[in-house]
């Protein structure tokens, strides 16, 4: 989800919102102001695809000028295809008209999309749109493969390139209109940097607030009743669980135990020795049983008997530890059950985790994870950087480069709105209102209460 900024307006209690997701993405504010309403929509564009977005086919009897101007450009492309077996085109002049296209059709589908994510009919939003943003000078390659029924293209500028491969079951010789469609639905892939649909293979999670009390009952929740049950098609009924939801729980039931990934090992290593202080296993058996083995110690003991920060951190360490491939993190309150002490190193786990290339969305109430986070932004600017790792034990690793950053405060207003602003990023980091507020009020109390 990148090159993007979206808009949403009328949303639960938002009154309107511009976001523009980041490396790191903090959503900080009031309690019920909507955080995780907008951490959900940003998981289910990212995480239901394009076919969310644009619809899954066009109606021929409503086909708009963007849509034929696309449609024959994209036919202009399949054309030098045939001749060449390859092309390539500059975005420039048909950028506009993506965009255009994008937008009609989402105002088409969001309802759509809202009901998906949340599985439910009550949810609504007023306006929703998309702006492709930071795509000048880029250009699309497509080349036909040996088998003549596969397009492979790649979208590049000076600063980064994305491929996707699209099978298409028949020769470009023989395409329909519905092939067509295909096409355009890829470059959309590729411009917004999202996946055709949600059939295709998990690579972002959605670690919920209740967390705990899905770990803990995890096993007896089906996994073939929640997809048929608890995904809500337009016309069904409400459902328990949201789709952000049901993810997690599929993803906790299909990790391999038989992958460990190495990329994120010292971190699994600062999360089981330096904050839980023993080992998260899970069984090989269907159920997937976890279970916690204190250091020192040859005991294993069911999550049902163990303290909250290991069940909190459980879903965490498992994931980073079995996921064959994770490019996105959408995490709600990292600092659920965390003693003071902790939620600075869960802080120092989001930095580690942002170096390693992990794209994370959190949501979070802890002046303590924001603290430490402006800390590593100063830090990452100083001239003595160095000299001030050593002191306190930080390495390049703990550094967080201010523009990979992005802070949105939500606060209550008048009515019970809710306001979203942008904060700006100083070279202390993030000042944000409503925790100081909050403190200095506390502050005063107790100055005046224990003078």
């Amino acid at each position: 989800m990148k090159n993007c900024r979206i808009k949403v307006k009328g949303f639960g209690k938002i009154k309107e919102a511009f976001l523009e997701p980041a490396e790191l993405t903090l959503f900080v504010g009031d309690n019920n102001s909507g955080k995780s309403y907008l951490m959900s929509l940003l998981w289910g564009i990212d995480n239901l695809g394009v076919d969310a977005l644009l619809g899954r086919d066009t109606d021929s009897g409503q086909k708009t000028k963007a849509w034929q101007e696309l449609f024959y450009w994209v036919k202009e492309q399949a054309d030098f295809l045939i001749e060449e077996n390859k092309c390539a085109a500059s975005m420039n002049r048909v950028i506009d008209k993506f965009q255009s296209f994008l937008q009609e059709q989402i105002k088409q589908n969001k309802d759509d999309l809202i009901k998906k994510i949340f599985n439910s009919q009550d949810v609504v939003i007023q306006e929703l749109e998309i702006e492709l943003r930071g795509l000048s000078d880029v250009s699309l390659s497509i080349n036909r493969q040996q088998d003549k029924s596969t397009l492979f293209l790649t979208l590049q500028n000076k600063s980064w390139e994305r491929e996707l491969a699209v099978v298409f079951g028949k020769d470009i010789k023989c395409f329909g209109e519905e092939n067509y469609w295909l096409m355009i639905k890829a470059v959309y892939c590729l411009l917004l940097d999202i996946g055709l649909n949600e059939e295709g293979t998990v690579h972002d999670v959605y670690l919920p607030a209740a967390r705990t009390g899905f770990m803990l009952t995890k096993d007896i929740i089906n996994k073939v009743s929640r997809r048929s049950v608890y995904n809500l098609d337009i016309e069904d009924e409400i459902t328990p669980f949201t789709r952000p939801v049901n993810q997690f729980l599929d993803v906790m039931n299909d990790l391999s135990m038989k992958h460990e990934e190495e990329r994120y090992y010292e971190i699994v290593k600062e999360l089981e020795d330096g904050m839980i202080d023993g080992a998260i296993h899970m069984s090989m058996l269907p159920n997937k049983e976890v279970y916690y083995a204190p250091s020192g110690s040859s005991v294993k003991l069911p999550l049902r008997v163990v303290s909250a920060v290991v069940t909190e951190l459980s879903p965490l360490i498992l994931i980073l530890k079995h996921m064959k491939r994770l490019d996105m993190l959408f995490y709600e309150e990292p600092e659920m059950c965390l003693h003071p002490q902790l939620q600075q190193k869960m802080a120092k786990v989001l930095c580690r985790l942002n170096y390693a290339g992990l794209n994370m969305i959190v949501t979070t109430h802890s002046d303590l994870i924001l603290q430490h986070i402006n800390n590593m932004i100063r830090l990452s600017c100083r001239e003595d950087a160095d000299v001030i790792c050593r002191r306190f034990g930080y390495t390049l690793s703990d550094l967080l480069p201010p523009e990979r950053v992005k802070v949105y405060q939500l606060s209550m207003q008048a009515g019970g709105m809710t306001e979203v602003e942008e904060l700006k990023c100083s070279e202390n980091g993030f000042a944000v209102p409503t925790f100081n507020h909050a403190l200095e009020k506390i502050n005063g109390e107790a100055y005046a209460i224990q003078e």
